[in-house]
């Protein structure tokens, strides 16, 4: 049996050939591709393109009594057995939909010409079909891989019908369907002069997304980190709710658009005070709950558009943000909405995540946050934020309340400042800032000195506490720094008469 299977892998040289892909309706390009390098690598392709012909069956030969007789050609036979080696390989690579409509070929160039005559014809009447979805596919929720998978799977079709696709075209098709975070890349391939393979492509779109996710992982660890602390900066404009028609047409909203830079002072803004110089962590305000910046540095900060400040807005049906960094958790926008402003304009939502205010009571929820770098205010929308955190407010003239709506308790309080109702400044700092530090704290804080020590350190800074020193106080910490030894353990013995027992310390 080994001397057999010897034998007959070395007379047929595509015995063995694997072939991962039969012949289905909708791969013929990739079968073609295995099949003809699998022919030609045996140098047996002249059997399915007709180039070697076959000989004639017979041949005459002079009898011994000089007559001429026919016999069976011997090459016929070797072209006969070599063809049908062919052919086996073939049929053995179709589906069964496929081979029952060449099983009666009786050669292999009567099986290859009908297999491409029938996938001819078919990839022929898609040509133009498939075109026109290259021109309109678009990457959208696919990876990079999956996307030029698609792309190329697109062209070979075309390929397949005789008239292959130049690979700029398919570079241009590719490049077409890519969202704007690609734009830098874009950008990049098109400015070069000389011509991008697809590979090159491929190769610099992959590094590109890894390097987005990459900064968006690190991007959420670091607004997990800070909440909702840390220098923000104003980008621009735009006071509006989401349409949900089409985005040509105007939406629901008002306000204008506009985009604000900063100025050249690289100083900081503190977020609480609005005064440029410090930051919020060195502001003495930021203590203070009812405090409200000034109107001339409310006006210079907004100038500058770094207006940080949340505003309630009754006419919001969402809430919106032009910084990304006050939302605790978000994602990638994905949907097709729009913000419109009173003048039809659209600003696109890049972003949609949630955030948490802080409140001496408790904590309010922002959902479905909407992310619009275009946006000039922060909104939250009255009927989401009263909706999503089971209360109700009360607008007066000069300020506001959040109050719940079972207990009827005020959860937050905020001030009318230029006709815009603001909610308070950092009010998670204010939650930590509610206990006053006692003088035992103060005590330990500055190292355990003697009391007079304490008690000018704090008059002199003019520093907050709860109570005034009291001298009877003992500190365990100091009592036990200052001994010398261990204590001495307790002892059983019992004395019933004087000096029975005497205790020396030497």
């Amino acid at each position: 049996m080994a001397g057999s299977s010897s034998s007959t892998a070395s007379t047929n040289p595509l015995f063995g050939v694997q072939v991962s892909e039969k012949l289905t309706k909708g791969n013929y390009a990739l079968w073609s591709a295995q099949v003809l390098a699998a022919i030609r690598g045996a140098r047996l392709d002249g059997h399915i393109t007709g180039a070697t012909a076959a000989p004639s069956m017979e041949i005459e030969k002079t009898a011994s009594d000089k007559t001429m007789e026919k016999i069976v050609n011997p090459a016929y036979q070797e072209w006969f057995a070599s063809d049908q080696q062919v052919l086996g390989f073939l049929l053995s690579t179709l589906s069964r939909d496929i081979l029952t409509q060449v099983a009666t070929a009786s050669t292999a160039a009567q099986a290859w010409q009908q297999v491409c005559a029938m996938f001819t014809a078919q990839t022929k009447a898609r040509s133009l079909n498939v075109r026109l979805t290259l021109t309109n596919t678009q990457k959208g929720n696919m990876s990079i891989s999956e996307y030029c998978g698609k792309m190329k799977a697109l062209a070979d079709e075309i390929a397949s019908s005789g008239k292959p696709l130049d690979e700029e075209d398919l570079v241009a098709y590719v490049l077409n369907g890519l969202d704007d975070d690609f734009e830098p890349v874009v950008s990049a391939i098109v400015a070069r002069n000389e011509s991008t393979t697809m590979v090159e492509v491929y190769s610099q779109l992959h590094n590109f997304e890894n390097r987005q996710a990459l900064r968006q992982a690190h991007a959420s660890a670091n607004a997990a980190a800070r909440g909702r602390g840390g220098f923000q900066r104003g980008r621009g404009g735009g006071r509006g709710t989401r349409g949900r028609s089409n985005p040509a047409a105007p939406g629901r909203g008002r306000g204008t658009g506009g985009n604000q830079t900063r100025g050249g002072n690289d100083r900081p803004i503190c977020q609480v005070c609005l005064k440029r110089g410090h930051v919020a962590a060195e502001c003495w305000h930021r203590y203070d709950e009812t405090y409200v910046p000034d109107e001339r540095s409310a006006a210079a900060a907004a100038a500058y558009g770094i207006d940080t400040n949340w505003y309630l807005d009754t006419g919001a049906t969402d809430h919106i943000t032009n910084e990304l960094d006050k939302l605790d958790v978000w994602e990638k926008y994905k949907g097709g909405d729009k913000i419109h402003t009173a003048s039809g304009a659209g600003m696109e939502i890049k972003h949609i995540g949630d955030s948490v205010i802080h409140t001496p009571t408790r904590e309010l929820h922002l959902k479905n946050i909407l992310h619009v770098p275009q946006a000039k205010k922060n909104l939250i929308s009255a009927h989401r934020l009263a909706m999503d955190n089971f209360a109700f407010l009360e607008v007066h003239s000069n300020y506001f309340l959040i109050k719940d709506r079972a207990t009827r308790n005020t959860i937050l309080k905020g001030r009318c400042r230029r006709r815009l109702y603001s909610l308070p400044t950092s009010p998670a700092k204010q939650v930590h800032a509610a206990t006053t530090p006692s003088f035992s704290r103060w005590h330990s804080r500055l190292g355990h000195p003697a009391v007079p020590i304490v008690t000018r350190v704090l008059s002199k800074n003019n520093l907050p506490c709860s109570t005034v020193a009291n001298k009877d106080s003992i500190c365990d910490a100091c009592q036990k720094g200052k001994s010398h030894q261990l204590p001495y353990p307790k002892s059983s013995s019992v004395s019933s008469q004087p000096l029975e027992l005497i205790f020396s310390d030497v």
